[in-house]
């Protein structure tokens, strides 16, 4: 089923060549952030997207179709390590922001102070402020509202609540949604602000140029300067279709924290430090169900409406919705013989700031070699927010619990619930998945422990450019696409600062 959209770059075996002043590889929340920036302050732009452009009405509510085509590898990326966790990325124009559930947090203030210290201006109190104001402004990021909210996120607030916690409706940049529930497998009405209908739309207005079905493989660089990137061009159906290559005085790569590293060790550039690829950050989660004596019908709302921050644990929990089928494929044990009452099912997840730090390589075969094992320390961290989600839902009354460990079934009673999420659970016994790679090509003024300079650019080579999360020291600890672009916009400043 061929479902893509528009397309710039040819498919008839022809070679591509361009000329430009800034080439952005990556269409995600750092690349069109950085291309609006660039455009608007006039520079010749041309953003390369390995994937399609969709328009809204062609996404397809199907876990099998948005996997095959909305998300890197199939959906099948996996880090490895002591065990297996997915780590699902983004693939189109617009990348992340096609398949995320629209979750905009500021970088927390602590975080910033903290980030300071390793030398990055851009963390200083204050200096991101006028940044977020503005893309918060472009993307209406707004609270989510009760009545597209729904039950699956009002009963969890309902819990925190009563345990006399503080919560809060999460702000997402969706001002047309209708809570339909499928925000995993693009958005079908439009409804949701990601960069495709907004920064990318400006950049394009602004003269830029999209190239899709483009996938970068070499950096090229001519008298110690990078002077642009080649690759292959590919059909709708990503078979090879002929070759590109684009001249630029200045490239920018956005590839995510997993794309970018891929790219300059297949270049062979920009490891001085021996650094790239290393750092991996992700925010590993997990997550659980529990059973009410009422409707929940969590398909219908919010996929992700209402938090907890539980800050001195670098614990965020964030309710979390998917369709029927996507949770019988995850946890089909646990809910055979329980389908008929799945109406009445609530579900919720968390995700940690990560002390784990793991690699990003290429393998022989393209995909990319991820290397993760997760510590105890997080681990134990896991196991303590599922804890805490149990004790919501038990106090928000919920007929039955569910430990959320392989294995277990629903229970009656809190304090069932809780008996096996002791310290000492294995890593097997977690369900664990992971989102937000970040960190593998660390910004930092030290050239021999970073891969780029504070301003963005690359200690080892000049002309090129780095805009995504790949810059980050370390784990956020909150849903990072608003903080990339923030970045990333101040990137593209000082790029066109610099002419």
């Amino acid at each position: 089923m061929s479902i893509a959209g528009h397309e710039k770059a040819p498919r008839d075996g022809s070679p591509l060549r361009l000329v430009t002043d800034v080439c952005i590889v990556g269409t995600g929340a750092g690349g069109a952030a950085a291309g609006r920036v660039l455009a608007a302050a006039n520079a010749k732009v041309i953003l390369l997207e390995e994937g399609r452009r969709w328009r809204p009405t062609q996404f397809v509510p199907k876990p099998s179709v948005a996997y095959r085509n909305l998300y890197q590898e199939g959906n099948t990326r996996v880090m490895s390590g002591k065990s297996y966790i997915p780590l699902p990325g983004g693939r189109g124009v617009g990348g992340s922001t096609l398949v995320n559930s629209g979750i905009c947090f500021r970088a927390p203030e602590r975080v910033r102070r903290r980030w300071q210290s390793f030398g990055l201006d851009w963390a200083a109190p204050g200096e991101l402020d006028s940044i977020y104001d503005d893309i918060e402004k472009r993307l209406f990021v707004a609270p989510t509202a009760p009545d597209i909210a729904r039950a699956n996120n009002l009963i969890f607030k309902k819990g925190v609540e009563a345990l006399g916690v503080k919560g809060d409706f999460i702000s997402r940049n969706a001002p047309g949604c209708q809570g339909c529930g499928v925000c995993q497998f693009g958005c079908p009405t439009g409804g949701k602000a990601s960069v495709d209908l907004t920064l990318l739309r400006d950049a394009e207005e602004d003269g830029a140029d999209i190239y899709t079905g483009c996938r970068v493989e070499r950096v090229l660089q001519e008298h110690g300067r990078c002077v642009g990137v080649e690759g292959t061009l590919l059909s709708p159906d990503d078979r090879s279709v002929g070759r590109f290559e684009v001249r630029a005085e200045k490239t920018v790569l956005a590839g995510s924290a997993v794309g970018t590293p891929m790219l300059l060790w297949q270049s062979g550039l920009c490891n001085r430090s021996g650094q790239v690829g290393r750092n991996l950050h992700v925010h590993p989660g997990t997550g659980t169900i529990a059973f009410f004596d009422q409707d929940i019908r969590l398909w219908s709302g919010v996929t992700q409406g209402y938090y907890v921050e539980m800050e001195d644990e670098g614990i965020t929990i964030e309710t979390f919705t998917s369709t029927p089928e996507t949770y019988y494929a995850l946890a089909g044990p646990t809910l055979a013989g329980n389908l008929a009452k799945m109406n009445r099912m609530a579900s919720c997840g968390a995700m940690i700031a990560d002390r784990t730090s793991g690699t990003v390589r290429p393998s022989g075969d393209g995909r990319a070699n991820i290397e993760y094992s997760l510590i105890d320390e997080d681990r134990e961290r896991l196991v303590q927010a599922l804890r805490f989600v149990c004790k919501v839902y038990a106090a928000a009354g919920a007929a039955e619990l569910y430990s959320g460990l392989i294995g277990e079934r629903p229970v009656k009673t809190l304090e069932e619930a809780l008996r096996p999420l002791t310290a000492g659970v294995p890593l097997h016994a977690l369900n664990v998945y992971a989102s937000h790679p970040m960190g593998t090509c660390r910004m930092g003024p030290d050239p021999d422990e970073a891969v780029v300079r504070p301003d963005g650019r690359t200690h080892d080579l000049p002309g090129l450019h780095v805009a995504d999360g790949s810059l980050f020291p370390e784990a956020l600890g909150v849903n990072p696409q608003i903080t990339i672009m923030a970045v990333a916009t101040w990137v593209a400043r000082r790029i066109a600062k610099a002419g």
